[in-house]
């Protein structure tokens, strides 16, 4: 049996907590914008009609937006439902994964009967593939590292026969990583997977897609079951592109904040930020459990963190923070500088 590593935002494990901030989650941090929350209260009546079975109005906006064919979009039920489908298609065969991390990727090949081979995410970029299919988040989660679209150009050439799936889940949360999309038109062994849950505050309705060559997103799709998004989410999925440029959130300010935690946090001993591009970083402790440190915060300053330890190739020293806003922050180093072993 797979090993369940579990997720961030375990809360539901907290509910005799009235948290003051959550640090554990990757989603954008201030939720869902209340123009989108107004709309699915207009839509609670379509809930006694089923949903197009592969959210196909859906799919037109999405192509539009990224200006491909509806033939290179699939509709998911988030994006860990992709991660699944693709791994049932290419079942039984090999799949390269890089660690550390989304568990996902590695809990889908199990299910599915892939045999996995582990190699290390900064290596992946000069790694010999000989796998069918390889998963590579970028930018990575749970460290942030980024790889250009340069370098995954060059992996799609010179391993023609892998699969390359590029998860960019969190391709918004960074200052500098660029969307790979662009590359579609010259690779057929490119699978591209993006989540609108992360970034416009919607995790609890679970919506996602994956673009790819013609050929691939049909074969992966033959495995999907109708109706796999439901109405609201859909729904959700339409208002956000008829409105994309009101809903997107201002990353600027917010990137900025985020790289001012990890510069404050690396200042209190006994802990130092690995550095990211992104919202969210690792945090490495000197001879400090996480999971003590987890507990510590969450009952003592109704704090939550996301204990890394869980994480292939990282150890109990770890755990990961996600920026949030500047008070909640500052309630965060106090807490930490207030730890007593």
């Amino acid at each position: 049996m797979a090993i369940q590593y579990g997720h961030g935002d375990d809360k539901h494990l907290y509910s005799h907590i009235n948290f003051k901030a959550n640090f554990s989650s990757n989603v954008w941090f201030t939720g869902s914008a209340p123009d989108l929350k107004e709309h699915l209260r207009t839509q609670i009546n379509t809930i006694d009609q089923y949903p197009a079975p592969s959210g196909e109005f859906l799919k037109k906006q999405i192509a539009a937006k990224h200006e491909v064919s509806e033939q290179n979009i699939l509709v998911s039920n988030g994006a860990t439902e992709a991660f699944y489908l693709i791994a049932q298609h290419f079942s039984k065969k090999r799949v390269s994964i890089c660690y550390p991390s989304f568990s996902e990727y590695e809990l889908a090949s199990r299910v599915h009967g892939l045999q996995i081979e582990y190699l290390h995410r900064q290596d992946c970029t000069t790694h010999q593939f000989n796998s069918d299919i390889a998963f590579i988040c970028n930018p990575n989660n749970p460290d942030g590292f980024e790889n250009s679209s340069e370098e995954i150009a060059l992996l799609l050439k010179k391993h023609p026969d892998t699969y390359f799936v590029i998860d960019e889940a969190y391709i918004e949360f960074t200052s500098s990583a660029i969307s790979v999309v662009p590359l579609l038109a010259e690779h057929n062994n490119l699978i591209i997977v993006k989540s609108l849950t992360k970034v416009f505050g919607i995790p609890g309705l679970r919506l996602g897609y994956l673009m790819g060559a013609t050929a691939i997103i049909d074969a992966i799709a033959a495995h999907k079951m109708p109706w796999n998004v439901n109405g609201l989410a859909l729904s959700a999925g339409r208002y956000i592109f008829q409105n994309y440029a009101s809903l997107y959130p201002n990353f600027s300010t917010y990137l900025q904040r985020c790289y001012e935690l990890q510069t404050a946090i690396s200042e209190i001993p006994g802990f130092r930020s690995i550095p990211s591009r992104t919202s969210y970083f690792l945090v490495k402790m000197q001879d400090y459990v996480s999971q003590r440190l987890k507990n510590y915060l969450a009952e003592e300053h109704q704090l939550l963190i996301r204990d890394a330890s869980n994480f292939k190739g990282l150890d109990q020293r770890y755990f990961r923070i996600s920026g949030q806003s500047d008070s909640e922050n500052n309630l965060l180093i106090k807490a930490l500088k207030a730890w007593k072993h």
